[in-house]
């Protein structure tokens, strides 16, 4: 069957080739996606990488298992990033553990030693998710079960099992449980 226009997802060869500091199985890259310092990138198992996303921390990027990353989306900064199991990152989402000082008092920009104005570490907890065009600024904490609405914008901890939309992200509904169960079901039926 026809595949398409550039759908080639990199063998596992040519993954182990990059030099992860970790790698699970049935993981899936695309070759349009841009990956830095691969020796400081942990991917687990079934983990997708969509077309044009950017993984450029220096802080590292720890990526559990069943984690899907979608197109056009950025992982950058020089802190942590870390997100744990069942997590889904939607399409254009930014994902920054550093930001720049635009006051004009210092001289910001990211090639001059010591420009970020804050840096801080990221986290994604198990059921966790972003949605397409949000924002994730330094220090965000996502709680279990924790999303963040499209089009939203937030950079500080996150109650576990809620849904935030808006800029600056505001509580908007708590959320059901269900998929708790269904993991259990999932992960047992895979022989977790």
């Amino acid at each position: 069957m026809p595949q398409g226009l550039n759908s080639a997802f990199l063998t596992r060869e040519a993954l182990e080739s990059l030099g992860f500091q970790r790698l699970g199985d049935d993981v899936l890259v695309h070759s349009t996606a841009v990956i830095v310092d691969c020796s400081k990138i942990a991917l687990g198992s079934r983990v997708r990488i969509d077309p044009y996303v950017v993984i450029s921390n220096r802080g590292g990027v720890i990526l559990g298992n069943n984690i899907h990353i979608g197109s056009h989306s950025v992982l950058a900064g020089h802190g942590a990033i870390n997100v744990n199991d069942f997590v889904n990152i939607s399409h254009h989402v930014g994902i920054y553990t550093s930001n720049e000082d635009i006051s004009g008092r210092s001289l910001s920009h990211p090639t001059v030693p010591g420009g970020m104005a804050r840096t801080a570490s990221i986290a994604f907890a198990r059921h966790s998710g972003v949605g397409a065009g949000s924002l994730v600024l330094p220090g965000a904490q996502f709680g279990e079960g924790t999303i963040l609405g499209a089009m939203s914008r937030v950079g500080r901890p996150l109650k576990p099992w809620t849904l935030y939309t808006g800029i600056p992200a505001r509580r908007s509904r708590e959320r059901r449980r269900d998929i708790l169960d269904m993991a259990d079901e999932y992960e047992a039926s895979i022989g977790r």
